[in-house]
């Protein structure tokens, strides 16, 4: 090691420009040199703070940038099981024709206390068809309900053993301040095609 450093001090006096420089210095009174010594440290201090905050400046721009990634992935992961949910549901259970939907409907109805008198089903509207399952397009009304009958059987519909969507949800209370109100929920309910049963 001290072979090296006195290699590089050699190299260093041999230089015209070390010459100068060191000459230079040596013209300095002492005054001047400490501020030329405290400016260097300053300088030194401050190359090193630049250093120390790019380096931390770059690590969170990556994690930020694995953040969003990650958040991007668990979104194609969740749609991905959504769509494997519906296809498993879709062999299980799309397989019954759409005419027994209505039927369904108020079987639903009647697991979360709603009685069948409030609730009405549309005729059904043909929806997208797409590679693996028809969609069919639905409007449930119910009549004087309570919200917790609601919110009940919005997610018995969503979770239930059929693949169907939830597309809207329309209240209206009517002004009545029994705490009953009218709903009317547009969902899509998927049926799965002949050939890939």
């Amino acid at each position: 090691m001290e072979l090296r450093l006195h290699a590089v001090t050699d190299f260093l006096n041999e230089q015209t420009w070390f010459q100068q420089i060191k000459a230079k210095w040596e013209e300095l009174d002492p005054q001047s040199r400490s501020y030329l010594k405290i400016a260097g440290s300053a300088a030194t201090a401050l190359l090193f703070l630049y250093l120390i905050l790019s380096s931390i400046w770059g690590v969170h721009k990556l994690k930020k940038e694995l953040s969003e990634k990650n958040d991007l992935l668990m979104m194609i992961q969740s749609a991905n099981d959504e769509m494997h949910r519906l296809r498993d549901a879709g062999v299980t259970a799309a397989a019954a024709p759409a005419g027994t939907w209505p039927t369904y409907f108020d079987q639903v109805a009647a697991s979360v206390g709603i009685d069948k008198s409030i609730l009405t089903t549309s005729p059904e509207k043909p929806g997208t068809a797409g590679e693996v399952a028809k969609e069919t397009l639905y409007d449930l009304s119910l009549k004087k309900a309570t919200i917790r009958q609601v919110v009940k059987f919005a997610y018995q519909l969503e979770n239930g053993g059929q693949p169907i969507k939830l597309r809207n949800l329309t209240i209206d209370t009517g002004g009545d301040m029994s705490g009953y109100l009218d709903a009317t929920l547009a969902i899509s309910a998927f049926t799965l095609n002949e050939a890939k049963k």
